[in-house]
């Protein structure tokens, strides 16, 4: 027979021995979101009083199960949060990622972005680099809002959506390969008069993305008009993350270019540590991964009189990674092959 008081004595010394036989686990993510608070914190240096749309951590919350330990599950939103309270100011406008409606039920999401503190953000991010239609993402959007009992505004990545899903529930590709846009909400404070397509006029158009640049550097490619036309001359968002070098400076130099234009420029912020648990999904034939048949879909556009709006988030033409119709390219690579297969809608 235990004697009394013996039970909670052991439960303690059990306690402590897991936490010794692996203190480096703790150290690790404390590291973790020291770091991550570190880059926010540059992220927002770079931005000044600028005024600019940041899409945050496209994925960290979809994947918030995928194969996080306990710990590392209750960390992420706690970063997110300090990221949004971070980011969120008068001039700038935040939206936290929310996968899509092919990935985590309303309830469960809803749930997610409350711990992340999206009630400080001005709304969530739909359809990051997916291909969901705009009505599908709309009907998600509002089944979010009512199990968040507030109305935030949101943004659709409309950029590869004209086709919808190429079948079968969908997942956003795993590393540094899109580009985002921005929400609603403060559209009157950041885009003065912006509404329906006059949208795309009031946002920054990079004179270096790749698409632009692989238009000049291609004058007699037949492809090369269509390209500028339809691609290039649309703006798309760009990420940072940790390719990005000081980050500060990065966006910096960035939000500068765009304000020197009297643009709104759309920012996507991506470092949130263990993403994917710090490797890649192997891409294979996922049907998120270059799927043949995708279109373009609608230019950037404020959807409706509430100034939720459909954008460029993801650039197109820029690859998956070597799978699907982007056989033998890279994460992140222009490819002129699959942006004109986005244009014409055929592979």
């Amino acid at each position: 027979m235990i004697a009394a008081g013996v039970l909670p004595v052991l439960a303690a010394l059990g306690y402590l021995l897991l936490r010794a036989q692996a203190p480096g686990r703790d150290h690790a993510l404390e590291r973790d979101e020291q770091a991550y608070q570190k880059w926010v914190n540059g992220f927002a240096a770079g931005l000044g009083d600028r005024p600019a749309v940041v899409i945050l951590e496209p994925d960290a919350l979809a994947q918030l199960n995928s194969c996080l330990d306990n710990a590392q599950r209750q960390a992420r939103p706690r970063m997110l949060s300090h990221a949004v309270k971070t980011l969120q100011t008068s001039s700038d406008q935040v939206y936290l990622d929310a996968g899509h409606s092919n990935w985590v039920p309303a309830g469960q999401m809803a749930a997610r972005l409350r711990a992340a503190d999206v009630a400080q953000a001005d709304g969530f991010a739909l359809n990051v680099a997916n291909y969901d239609t705009t009505d599908r993402e709309i009907g998600y959007a509002t089944a979010l809002n009512r199990e968040l009992g507030m109305a935030k505004r949101f943004v659709v990545d409309t950029s590869r959506n004209g086709k919808g899903s190429a079948g079968g529930p969908a997942h956003p590709a795993a590393g540094p390969i899109s580009r985002a846009l921005p929400g609603a909400g403060s559209i009157s404070r950041a885009l003065p008069g912006a509404g329906g397509r006059a949208l795309a006029s009031q946002l920054f158009l990079d004179p270096d993305a790749q698409a632009a640049n692989w238009v000049r550097a291609h004058p007699g490619d037949p492809r090369a008009p269509e390209i500028g036309q339809h691609i290039a001359n649309q703006p798309a968002a760009q990420w940072f993350g940790a390719w990005s070098g000081d980050i500060t400076a990065a966006v910096s130099g960035y939000t500068i270019a765009a304000s020197r234009e009297h643009k709104v420029p759309v920012l996507v912020a991506y470092d949130i540590p263990q993403l994917n648990c710090g490797g890649r999904s192997t891409p294979g034939a996922r049907p998120w991964c270059n799927p043949p048949g995708r279109q373009l879909g609608s230019a950037p556009q404020v959807l409706d009189n509430r100034g939720d709006m459909g954008l460029w988030i993801k650039a197109p033409g820029e690859s998956d990674g070597d799978c699907g119709a982007g056989a033998g390219t890279q994460p992140g690579q222009f490819s002129p092959r699959l942006a004109t297969e986005l244009i014409t809608g055929r592979s």
